[in-house]
């Protein structure tokens, strides 16, 4: 039996929540704990002063206002799903203290699952579990790091997309590829249409990951030129993309 830990936040949405459906089927992999990021969370006004003074904040109060519908996003509260799915919680504002790590580690998981929050892992977590931490990237590491996922990739014209599932390392997205996918991008393909495919398509790569991770006879092969890392477009990256995937649909 493999022991598995989550790391994630208040929250899973659906696209989370079916990641972790074919894991908790299987009688081989058993969720422990989830670890739960509990330490405050930017305002949006925080996050648009941030922005601006990055030249970005054109792209952030577009994406804000984008966000504002009535059609919200299904997602399931953490502590709800734990109890659901017989997995102890861990809620922490300081997941890097000695005291949460020990915590953990009294565990003795077998690998660690990246399903929501926590940003960039560092030490001591990259390496408390044997096996490291599992986590998805929405890109090929190497042309694409870093984010919005599909957004480079549209706006570089590319004629696919990567799917990633890796053993973090420390840094952006320079991890080992243990699972890995190419999404086909369509001429009528814009940035939601892209991203939403490439989430249904991805979605049992972190348990097919898992289960070459239980194979001993598999032996990842590490990425040795990984791609550029990418960050939060600015406004005018953002028109140039929208004109661009117009333009394409009349080709």
């Amino acid at each position: 039996m493999m022991r598995i830990g989550l790391l994630t936040s208040n929250s899973l949405s659906k696209f989370k929540l079916s990641t972790l459906e074919p894991i908790l089927e299987d009688d081989f992999f058993s969720i422990k704990v989830a670890m739960i990021d509990d330490r405050p969370k930017e305002s949006n006004m925080q996050k648009l002063k941030k922005n601006i003074k990055r030249g970005r904040g054109g792209f952030i109060l577009i994406m804000a206002l984008q966000s504002i519908s009535p059609k919200k996003e299904i997602s399931i509260n953490t502590i709800e799903f734990c109890k659901n799915n017989g997995i102890d919680v861990i809620k922490t504002n300081n997941p890097y203290s000695s005291e949460s790590i020990e915590n953990l580690r009294k565990y003795e998981l077998d690998i660690i699952l990246l399903v929501n929050g926590y940003g960039i892992i560092k030490e001591p977590l990259l390496s408390l579990a044997p096996l490291g931490i599992l986590s998805y990237h929405h890109g090929n590491m190497r042309k694409f790091r870093g984010m919005p996922p599909a957004f480079w990739e549209l706006y570089n014209n590319e004629k696919e997309m990567g799917v990633t599932v890796q053993i973090l390392a420390s840094g952006i997205d320079c991890g080992t590829p243990i699972e890995e996918m190419i999404i086909e991008i369509k001429r009528n393909d814009n940035l939601k249409s892209l991203q939403n495919r490439a989430n249904q398509e991805s979605a049992n790569m972190m348990y097919q990951a898992l289960k070459k991770l239980a194979n001993p006879d598999i032996i990842p092969q590490k990425i040795e030129n990984f791609g550029e890392v990418y960050t939060l477009p600015n406004l005018r990256q953002w028109i140039t993309l929208k004109l661009k995937v117009m333009r394409r649909r009349f080709l």
